[in-house]
């Protein structure tokens, strides 16, 4: 049987709803053949498992270049149209993103390792995709935890998990630099002066010595 009829009775068992199956079958399929389509199928599957629609989301995470915003300086300082229109277009993007509870999450992150060590520049944008979604997931879990945390008194003991929290933020989004630089090779250099400079920050954050004595504010 070719590649290409083995990887087509899998994507049969997910139009039909049958993910479970389909994971099953995609990581029987992919320990045979590790090629980069088969383990593009196997975490697409673990993503359709979680829910994740991927279409909804690629024109989030496949802009290539940031757009060059001009504000005009005025006694009111206001931004410019251009400014709010580029704000409003981010937002949106953002807003397609879906947020996971940890249950699909684990799907997500078990597509993401599938595709750890792809490096063919679609599987690492897809890769990226996927990790953006976690990202925001993660994100929003957390700042939902901190607002709670935060109602009443709070101490320093309460607040080391959210330092725990943001640094673990720190390293999935130098991953996902990673992926976008193997989907986009020509921005190598600026790939690696955005993992320099995440690892600076984090490296700042952990020098800071941490109160010995509990402190409440």
């Amino acid at each position: 049987m070719t590649r290409e009829k083995a990887l087509s009775r899998g994507f049969s068992l997910l139009d039909d709803g049958r993910t479970d199956e389909a994971i099953s079958y995609f990581a029987e399929l992919s320990a045979k053949d590790p090629h980069y389509h088969v383990k593009l199928a196997l975490a697409s599957a673990y993503a359709a498992r979680a829910g994740v629609k991927i279409e909804k989301i690629y024109s989030f995470v496949a802009v290539k270049e940031i757009p060059q915003i001009e504000i005009a300086h005025s006694k009111t300082s206001e931004p410019t149209t251009g400014l709010l229109n580029v704000l409003r277009q981010m937002s949106a993007h953002w807003e397609k993103v879906p947020e996971l509870s940890s249950a699909p999450r684990e799907d997500i992150s078990r597509a993401l390792q599938v595709l750890h060590d792809v490096t063919e520049p679609g599987a690492a944008l897809y890769s990226a995709t996927l990790r953006i979604v976690y990202i925001k997931s993660l994100v929003s879990e957390g700042l939902r935890n901190y607002l709670i945390t935060t109602q009443g008194q709070v101490c320093t003991e309460e607040l080391r998990p959210f330092f725990a929290w943001s640094l673990n933020i720190l390293d999935v989004v130098k991953l996902l630099v990673k992926d976008v630089q193997k989907s986009f090779p020509e921005r190598q250099k600026d790939c690696e002066q955005l993992q320099n400079d995440i690892e600076r920050i984090k490296s700042e954050a952990l020098a800071k010595p941490w109160p010995r004595e509990t402190v409440c504010f």
